[in-house]
């Protein structure tokens, strides 16, 4: 009778959880184990059948492709610069939007706007306010008696326009840091307060690791983010100046639907996936040394 128990149970289960099954196999690893075949091919387009198998001679002409290099530099400036400071500035304005002033609540809902507006709408005005010809913010260091510069047609520059424009759209990650700094126990603050710590100290010794699994969280999507980022540098200035915009994301595209090389598309792809597993697998086993959880305490 036990047996025959489980063995109902055991049918609910997968029963249950078989939409999440064929999704998951229809929709990854079935494109998944595809791009792997045709990495291994010269195949030109997607479906083609007059393909040749080429062995890894895609993954080599991918190493020795300057631009492929260039792609690679620039996604990572965008990681390791990108991802710290965007997660600094988050936490900043969770600090701000934290605070007991009078009509937070209409703050908050100001600075979580900007995230319902769709990526692209976002980077087309992102594009009028950095126009070196007739962008606001040229407009207003006119008044000021600054000349104009160029943000989007210097190589120096560009990065740092699309850093702030993350910024400006991380209404969602601010919300999470939000969230875990109203869950930090007040008798924690009550506690350092009594041993003579100021608010420095406070924030350092009580208010960071309590949100540390938060911003564990944060890190690793705007990680994941910042490896596939490709709107940004599609629109603002599709890649330039001088390939200094070139995504990672945006040079599969172009390989695919620009040069038709389909193949390379997909060795491309395969790394980057390696490449974003690798990082996310390192951050989990780091995190144990700086990561603080209550329930395990």
């Amino acid at each position: 009778m036990k047996n025959k128990l489980r063995q109902y149970d055991t049918l609910v289960f997968f029963l249950f959880i078989s939409p999440w099954i064929i999704g998951f196999s229809l929709f990854f690893l079935v494109p998944f184990g595809t791009s792997v075949f045709y990495a291994f091919t010269d195949a030109r387009l997607p479906g083609a059948v007059d393909y040749n198998f080429v062995g890894l001679s895609n993954f080599v002409d991918m190493f020795n492709n300057p631009i492929f290099s260039k792609s690679l530099q620039n996604t990572g400036y965008f990681v390791i610069v990108g991802v710290p400071v965007v997660t600094a500035g988050m936490l900043l304005i969770a600090l701000l939007l934290n605070m007991n002033v009078k009509g937070i609540a209409l703050y908050r809902t100001f600075y979580y706007l900007p995230t319902l507006v769709p990526i692209v709408a976002t980077v087309i005005i992102w594009r009028l306010v950095f126009n070196s010809e007739f962008g606001i913010l040229n407009a207003g260091l006119a008044k000021l008696g600054i000349g104009k510069t160029d943000w989007m047609g210097s190589e120096g520059l560009i990065k740092p326009v699309i850093i702030l424009l993350q910024v400006w759209i991380s209404g969602s990650g601010v919300l999470i840091f939000l969230a875990a700094l109203k869950n930090v126990p007040k008798h924690l603050y009550e506690a350092v307060l009594i041993d003579g710590a100021n608010k420095v100290q406070s924030f350092f010794r009580v208010t960071l690791p309590m949100i540390s699994p938060s911003i564990l969280f944060v890190v690793i999507i705007q990680t994941m983010y910042n490896f596939q980022m490709f709107t940004e540098a599609l629109l603002l200035t599709k890649g330039g100046p001088n390939y200094a915009a070139y995504t990672f994301v945006y040079n599969i595209y172009k390989s695919a639907f620009t040069d038709l090389k389909f193949s390379m598309a997909m060795t491309q792809s395969i790394f980057l996936f390696a490449l974003i597993s690798l990082v996310t697998f390192v951050l989990m086993k780091l995190s144990k040394r700086f990561v603080y959880y209550e329930g395990e305490k």
